[in-house]
């Protein structure tokens, strides 16, 4: 199938068997399980900027889904979903007008490739030590007899010494999100929210 806009020929058959794994991974990661979309666009001949567009177009009607789901089951904290979809639309923008400069300079796909190789790789590494810190601190609390089972309000994880670090940060005005539990400056809600909407654009 010819798409006159990207102008490139892909295999529809392809297009749905990519859109089924997104969809899959993205109730289970999130938006950030279409991190698959952008390198199997790009793949098929499709240039980085119409990969992102028609990515983050696609990402909507799979959000909504994904998250009338997670609704269901209790796991959408509303309140901070709406401030950082303000951060998430500034970062978007930047992001998206990077993307027409780099487009004008002629090599969006050579410096999107790179930079996607990067991130890519510092998340998996990331994982790879987070879970390997977070098993072994579980084996600890294990031994020193903690209940199998047993909840508890910590973050026991390898990145929890950072998000407390983080949560002790008192840079006015603070937010308080009942749903998460936590109390929080709005400034990194927001930058968070800002660097993801950059990345996302």
């Amino acid at each position: 199938m010819f798409f006159p806009i990207s102008h490139a020929h892909i295999n529809p058959i392809y297009l749905a068997v990519v859109g089924f794994i997104i969809g899959i991974l993205g109730g289970f990661f999130g938006v950030g399980g279409s991190f698959i979309a952008g390198p199997a666009l790009r793949a098929m001949g499709v240039d980085w900027n119409f990969a992102v567009g028609t990515d983050l177009a696609h990402i909507v009607g799979k959000s909504i889904v994904a998250a009338k789901q997670h609704r269901a089951l209790g796991n959408v904290d509303l309140k901070l979903g709406f401030i950082m979809a303000f951060g998430t639309i500034a970062g978007a923008e930047c992001g998206a007008q990077l993307i027409q400069a780099l487009k004008r300079a002629g090599n969006v796909n050579t410096v999107v490739s790179y930079v996607a190789i990067v991130v890519y790789s510092g998340i998996a590494a990331f994982m790879l030590w987070e879970s390997r810190k977070t098993l072994r601190s579980g084996k600890g609390r294990s031994q020193r007899g903690l209940v199998k089972g047993a909840k508890s309000k910590k973050d026991h994880s390898a990145f929890g010494p950072v998000t407390r670090s983080i949560q002790r940060l008192k840079i006015w005005p603070m937010i308080t999100l009942p749903t998460s539990g936590i109390r929080i400056s709005l400034w990194t809600i927001l930058l968070v929210a800002f660097v993801g909407g950059v990345f996302s654009g």
